[in-house]
């Protein structure tokens, strides 16, 4: 019993482990970013590309793809983001844009220059983005 239930809990976790990738469109010349470029674009530090202001997306709150992105790529928790988007708030900073599908994520990428966001890998077969960052969740 204590072995089949290891096994299922192995195999969860395979499952589970999700390739993350954070895309942009087209236009968006810069790639192989950072982890610490992505977060600083995330977190309203770095605002335009090319002088133009990026629009940044990121899920709805519980989003399994957005748990990932702030634990793998911002490095935050939960709690320490609300912290820090109360106090950017009074410097003129703001959230990045909540988008609710993944077919809003697209939309906007095929449609704002520059837009940056992220999906899961078999997301981007279909869409033309060019990735600048991959990392795998677990």
């Amino acid at each position: 019993m204590r072995k089949s239930i290891l096994i299922f809990l192995f195999i969860s976790q395979l499952i589970l482990a999700e390739e993350l990738l954070v895309v942009a469109n087209k236009e968006f010349l810069e790639q192989n970013l950072t982890r610490e470029e992505i977060s600083s674009i995330f977190l309203d530090k770095r605002r335009f590309f090319n002088k133009k202001k990026i629009l940044v997306m990121n899920f709805e709150v519980g989003s399994l793809l957005r748990s990932c992105f702030e634990k793998s790529v911002l490095k935050k928790s939960r709690r320490s983001l609300e912290r820090y988007w109360r106090k950017a708030y009074y410097q003129g900073k703001r959230p990045p844009k909540i988008i609710k599908s993944k077919q809003m994520l697209f939309s906007y990428l095929d449609n704002v220059a520059p837009s940056i966001g992220y999906c899961d890998l078999n997301e981007t077969t279909e869409h033309n983005v060019t990735v600048l960052y991959s990392i795998t969740c677990k």
